[in-house]
């Protein structure tokens, strides 16, 4: 017997057809969430890829390509338009491909998947906030995610997209100490007062790393000290104490010159009669004694074998621009005795006037102890100490970096008072006098300092 369908029957139909109706957009939206998260968690990995990518090739260029300007050509490689990662990198041949291989660690080697740009002494185009740099590198990582449950809307893959760029930009201080355990690696003693315009970074982890005594203060706009500080006077802003060493920034930077060494200049080292010597770059085996003469330093390149550059007081006078002096020895000399190695030694009351070079590889460096020079007492005769001492009067300038990884540097006098910048690089450093440190550093490559550190700056 027929019976007609009831109100109720009719409803619950009519719910099936829109839960039907209602069920299909619904799983495309559930689809599009589950699809874009996981696109979500592919773009994190490309960005962590192409940060590590950027981060290791900014990092290993700057250990092994030094200067304050660069050349392409071999670990400088310049690319202003994309270029793609080689898959399956075992071996890098410079520091893009370090870079490379890092984003292949992170997952991502398909062919065209990372690709990179560079420049020199250039501004990076996707950071241009950060000025002119003297080297950066950009990658970008890319990767089509399939997409699942969306495919349904016609959504059949996402394209991600990643990128970051990493900059050597100039350094915020200017003084170094890189020894890690003596107390004291940076003093300033006496009466003397250091007033730095850039900061200070003490590399040694003992109590009192940074120390005053006797009345010595400090000025400096920072202070990094893998240790501890202990200072008469009060630290403004205070220092920050227990930061991770660092290595030497200049680390990357060839030395001038290497032996076996072709003496091709001579300094008349017994004269003393108030002359005035005009000196040309070239090898100066046995160093130079100035005197009581004034010595003019042509700009160029000074390697000295051995004998140092010595002073002896108010009427010795040095000058020069455009300088850099290489302070070496040959141990493989056969007269050993005029081949030693001795150290820079200019005596406090001396009148200095020098700056280094404003272009080129050794642009900011004006003097530069050989990496391999013997330390402690072990120079010359007589146990000469192999520290170096910078002195000069009230006018006396050093315009550059002054820098001797193995052994201590004392600055004695005003020194660089009146310079545009001083940059110290040592084992130790001591201050007697009135010293200031400078930071000027217009007329140098991008106007920033030659020792440079890596940033990520996108």
């Amino acid at each position: 017997m027929y019976r007609q369908p009831l109100k109720s029957d009719r409803r619950r139909g009519q719910i099936l057809i829109f839960a039907t109706l209602i069920l299909v957009p619904m799983l495309g939206v559930l689809g599009l969430v589950t699809d874009f998260g996981y696109m979500h968690y592919v773009k994190m990995s490309a960005q962590s890829a192409a940060e590590a990518a950027a981060w290791s090739a900014a990092i290993d260029f700057h250990q092994t390509s030094g200067g304050a300007t660069y050349t392409c050509g071999g670990n400088v490689v310049c690319q202003s338009t994309p270029v793609a990662c080689t898959p399956s990198i075992t071996t890098p041949q410079n520091s893009i491909e370090h870079g490379c291989m890092y984003a292949q660690a992170h997952g991502f080697n398909g062919v065209n998947q990372v690709t990179y740009v560079t420049g020199n002494s250039s501004t990076p185009p996707t950071a241009p906030g950060i000025g002119t740099a003297p080297y950066w590198v950009t990658f970008r990582v890319a990767q089509q995610v399939p997409q699942l449950f969306s495919a349904v809307l016609g959504n059949t893959s996402g394209l991600v997209v990643a990128r970051s760029t990493a900059a050597l930009v100039g350094a915020a201080d200017c003084i170094y100490a890189l020894n890690r355990t003596v107390p004291a690696a940076i003093s300033v003693g006496g009466t003397a007062a250091l007033n730095s315009a850039c900061g200070i970074f003490d590399n040694s982890n003992a109590t009192c790393a940074l120390s005053t005594n006797g009345g010595g203060t400090v000025t400096a706009p920072e202070y990094d000290v893998v240790g501890t500080s202990c200072t008469h006077n009060v630290l403004s802003p205070a220092p920050t104490t227990g930061v991770r060493p660092v290595g030497d920034p200049l680390a990357g930077l060839a030395a001038p010159a290497s032996a076996p060494y072709t003496c091709n200049q001579t300094y008349p080292n017994g004269s003393g009669n108030g002359s005035t010597i005009n000196l040309q770059p070239g090898v100066y085996c046995g160093g130079i004694q100035v005197k009581n003469n004034t010595a003019n330093f042509a700009a160029g390149t000074y390697i000295l074998v051995g004998g140092g550059l010595t002073t002896q007081d108010n009427n010795s006078i040095i000058t020069g621009t455009g300088v850099t002096i290489y302070n070496t020895f040959d141990p493989n000399s056969a007269n050993k005795n005029y081949n030693t190695f001795s150290p820079i030694n200019i005596a406090a009351t001396s009148s200095v006037s020098l700056a280094a070079p404003t272009t080129g590889t050794y642009a900011g460096v004006l003097f530069f102890d050989d990496r391999a020079a013997p330390t402690g007492n072990n120079c010359g005769s007589g146990n000469q100490t192999c520290a170096d001492s910078y002195g000069g009067g009230a006018t006396a300038t050093y315009d550059g970096i002054i820098y001797d990884r193995n052994n201590g540097i004392t600055m004695y006098g005003n020194s660089s008072v009146t310079a545009n910048y001083t940059i110290i690089v040592a084992d130790t450093i001591s201050l007697v006098g009135t010293t200031g440190l400078n930071d000027n550093y217009s007329g140098l490559p991008g106007n920033v300092s030659p020792i440079q550190q890596v940033f990520l700056v996108e």
